[in-house]
């Protein structure tokens, strides 16, 4: 089911460049820019982009507190803060994934995408492990710690070496529940202590830096959000296989299963209602396969998903729009 997933998002991403890209082809498609019909989602960006802000200046103060007052209790709120900055993420996945499929430069939406939250990973490749106590990139002197660095070891030969992202965050932070970091993990002003908060400072700029590449504030359309759908559902897939991908040395760090696996759907369920109906106008059967998901998970969206073309004609936009 993974694999189809991802097909299908491909096969978006492609409709999407075919339909901007006037002047590659001028015979008439299946799918074109004037079969694309704006959906106002002002409200509904401003607010997950202002809340994505706030939970981000929270972990950076909470991190700054930390540092100052490095004592079980300053850990405990900078952990929360960061369960609380992923679950803002999670919630608005919908919104991001819609908008990278949407944007000029696609692929490159799709890398910032990608850095904001990489699992399954392999824990080993970040930081130690008890069965291997030098393990790791933050246990490596000869890795000059920056964002650049980072961004360089971020899948390097495997998308599971995941060194940047909120589950790659909540590894060094929380640790394993094999191995969940002790508070003297992170004190000390040298070696793996010192380096350890100085990743969570890297990779917390990053994410911030990320995720406002993916900030255009500007009207989706029906095939962005059925892309960005169908990318939310291919970020949920592999938590139904993850006892299979542990046992393969893969981890789900059990934040980001938390979160991931509660805050996807019920962020698709709670999208902007105005957008959500617009949206439904395009493509009749949406709102319904959402509203029935409250009951029976994802099974309706797949099915709708599974039903709708890709690249079928779509109704006359300036009638669309006046109606």
């Amino acid at each position: 089911m993974r694999f189809l997933l991802m097909a299908l998002l491909t096969s978006l991403l492609l409709a999407c460049d075919s339909s901007i890209d006037e002047h590659a082809d001028t015979t008439p498609g299946p799918t074109s820019a004037t079969d694309l019909v704006e959906i106002p989602a002002a409200q509904w960006q401003q607010r997950a982009d202002e809340r994505f802000t706030t939970a981000a200046t929270e972990w950076q103060q909470a991190l700054a507190q930390f540092e100052r007052t490095p004592d079980q209790q300053h850990l405990a709120a900078l952990r929360q803060a960061l369960s609380h900055w992923y679950q803002r993420f999670t919630s608005q996945y919908l919104l991001l994934a819609s908008r990278a499929c949407q944007q000029d430069g696609r692929a490159r939406h799709q890398v910032n995408l990608t850095q904001l939250d990489s699992w399954p990973l392999y824990p080993g490749y970040l930081d130690v492990l008890p069965q291997w106590p030098e393990s790791g990139l933050i246990s490596d002197p000869s890795l000059e710690l920056t964002r650049q660095s980072l961004r360089r070891q971020h899948g390097a030969t495997d998308p599971a070496e995941a060194s940047l992202g909120f589950a790659a965050m909540a590894v060094v932070l929380n640790g394993t529940a094999e191995a969940p970091k002790a508070l003297d993990s992170f004190i000390g002003q040298k070696g793996a202590p010192a380096r350890r908060r100085q990743y969570l400072k890297l990779a917390g700029e990053q994410l911030v830096a990320d995720h406002q590449q993916l900030s255009l504030n500007r009207p989706l359309n029906q095939l962005a959000l059925q892309c960005g759908l169908t990318g939310v559902l291919a970020h949920w897939q592999p938590l139904s296989n993850s006892t299979d991908e542990q046992e393969s040395g893969l981890l789900i760090p059990e934040l980001s299963a938390a979160l991931n696996n509660t805050n996807l759907l019920a962020g698709v369920q709670t999208m902007d209602p105005d957008a959500l109906a617009r949206w439904d106008q395009i493509n009749p059967g949406i709102a319904d396969a959402i509203k029935h998901s409250e009951e029976k998970g994802w099974t309706p969206i797949q099915a709708w998903l599974s039903t709708v073309s890709f690249t079928r004609q779509l109704p006359d936009t300036s009638k669309s729009r006046s109606s």
